[in-house]
């Protein structure tokens, strides 16, 4: 069989081993019972008082928020979709599914990724933002994290 793209796997490869070679922790949150890997040289702000997430960064500019809402709005999947794409500049990637959404793109100069998952009682949502610059060494470590988002309890009310 013949590889067609053999740059794409190359680089494929590339950006797995990078995600591999960083270690990862895990986050969970009480109140909304969601989870997070984060890479371990990551900081981590404070908690907040009402306790729906967190946010760990770097100094070069990347950030990961994982946090958590009542969905006193009765959100939807499709409303909540719309309304988080005013945050980009430019959306360039969108997917959905019964109770989850996925949209990328830039703001600023920076690459913007959120991932959220949409409940009868909750949302649960991944902020990830990083400079366009760090793509190369970045992408793969926020496609981990992304991959690695559990929602907790969508149905009740925290």
């Amino acid at each position: 069989m013949r590889i067609r793209y053999p740059c794409f796997v190359i680089l494929l490869l590339l950006f797995s081993s990078q995600a591999v070679g960083q270690s990862f922790s895990t986050y969970r949150n009480e109140r909304y019972g969601f989870s997070v890997m984060y890479p371990s040289d990551f900081k981590m702000d404070p908690p907040p008082e009402n306790g729906d997430g967190r946010r760990f960064f770097k100094d070069d500019g990347c950030s990961i928020i994982a946090s958590g809402i009542n969905n006193i709005g009765e959100e939807s999947v499709a409303t909540g979709m719309r309304s988080d794409e005013s945050n980009f500049d430019k959306v360039t990637y969108r997917s959905r599914g019964k109770n989850w959404f996925v949209l990328s793109g830039y703001k600023g100069s920076d690459i913007l990724y959120i991932k959220s998952y949409v409940g009868a009682g909750a949302n649960n949502d991944l902020w990830i933002r990083y400079p366009r610059t760090l793509a190369k060494e970045f992408s793969a470590i926020a496609g981990r994290v992304s991959g690695s988002f559990e929602p907790g309890d969508l149905k009740e009310v925290h």
